[in-house]
């Protein structure tokens, strides 16, 4: 007993229309969620911390915290009126068992404005608040 030609036609219409769905994305996105952490640069979560002080001497201090990478490459931005940047200290510097690092950099100077700038492969990019070095008249540095 011989198929009919329809349900001939019928299966093999049928199996193309689902190889084309299949191979046009439309099947279930089972690895959608572990591309986006690839694509986002950020493995481990974003829990560091990234500050700019200035110590009684004037100088601008650099304080990392919870850093996942053990080398993270860290920059002091100096910002002038006119919206202008200029790097004014890079560096490579470790990171402790903890994940956390401190630097002093001697290159503050009064009424300027900072802001510290990181880049590891395993945390991404992380930014400090900006801040303007202040000294008054006694010799003391501090930041507003």
């Amino acid at each position: 007993m011989k198929k009919s030609l329809s349900w001939r036609l019928f299966i093999l219409v049928a199996g193309t229309l689902f190889a084309l769905l299949a191979g046009m994305g439309l099947s279930a996105p089972a690895v959608a969620a572990p591309v986006q952490v690839a694509a986002n640069g950020n493995y481990h979560g974003d829990d560091s911390d990234l500050t700019l002080d200035v110590n009684r001497n004037g100088d601008l201090r650099v304080t990392g915290d919870n850093y996942d990478a053990k080398k993270v490459y860290v920059k002091i931005v100096k910002f002038s009126y006119h919206d202008n940047a200029r790097t004014v200290d890079e560096r490579n510097v470790w990171t402790d068992r903890g994940g956390d690092f401190r630097y002093t950099s001697d290159k503050g100077k009064c009424g300027d404005s900072y802001q510290a700038y990181s880049y590891s492969h395993k945390d991404g990019w992380d930014r400090s608040e900006t801040i303007r070095v202040k000294c008054d008249r006694g010799g003391d540095y501090g930041h507003e």
